[in-house]
């Protein structure tokens, strides 16, 4: 089961965050950009899409004006989380958007096989533990239709344990000069003991070691297409 991490003021006050992080927007809008191209290349009337760890909705907005044609699944299991989402899509009807709170994995395995023909996150699964978060991506395979692509906007950390370390230490004198400025003071601890915890080897999502994972389950032409500090986006495809 996956862990509820943003549970209190972490979650009520997530887009704060984003002060420290600016370049997830970047992130966000190459998720959307994809998603959009691949979208213009299909015939298909409807795009189903699921969307693991919708958050507070902005991977979900850029998802959702990628196409017309996009139907998606915003998927999270905190309560915190949805309900600012639901704030910021309620523009957008019932039928092309509609949210579950449930655990991940639980949610994954009771739907059918190629169900989607896109599956996309956005600083999701570098929250899980390394045995939850395989079983997540296996799940996410069996699921996406032949041909179906999946993009994930992450935490990738780099192989190369120097580079990392630079990455990991910026990102943290970032978040403490954000936090400070805007006196938060115990939402810093929050976050860099949200960044310790992420560092920990059963937890820490490594590129290369993720692509393998994913390469062993089955995705083919996996490749990184955007990296901006310790955070990348990776896309993957089913045959």
């Amino acid at each position: 089961m996956e862990d509820k991490r943003f549970e209190e003021e972490i979650g009520k006050k997530y887009d704060l965050f984003k002060l420290a992080c600016p370049h997830i927007d970047d992130i966000e809008e190459k998720i959307g950009s994809v998603i959009k191209e691949f979208s213009e290349d299909k015939t298909l009337d409807k795009i189903n899409v699921l969307e693991i760890g919708c958050g507070t909705g902005e991977t979900t907005l850029r998802i959702l004006n990628a196409s017309p044609k996009i139907n998606i699944i915003a998927m999270d299991n905190e309560a915190v989380m949805i309900e600012q989402a639901k704030e910021k899509l309620k523009e957008f009807s019932d039928e092309r958007l509609s949210f579950v709170e449930e655990d991940c994995l639980k949610f994954l395995k009771k739907q059918k096989d190629n169900s989607f023909e896109v599956i996309a996150s956005g600083f999701t699964l570098h929250n899980f533990k390394k045995d939850y978060r395989k079983k997540v991506l296996e799940e996410t395979y069996r699921v996406l239709e032949p041909r179906g692509i999946f993009i994930n906007g992450d935490k990738y950390a780099f192989d190369n344990e120097s580079e990392h370390r630079k990455s990991f230490d910026w990102q943290i004198k970032e978040v403490k000069d954000v936090f400070t400025k805007n006196k938060e003071p115990e939402l810093e601890k929050e976050w860099v003991r949200h960044y310790i915890e992420d560092d920990k080897p059963e937890v820490i999502m490594k590129e290369s070691e993720s692509k393998d994972i994913m390469r062993q389950i089955g995705f083919k032409r996996i490749k990184t297409i955007l990296r901006k500090h310790m955070d990348a986006a990776i896309i993957a495809e089913k045959e």
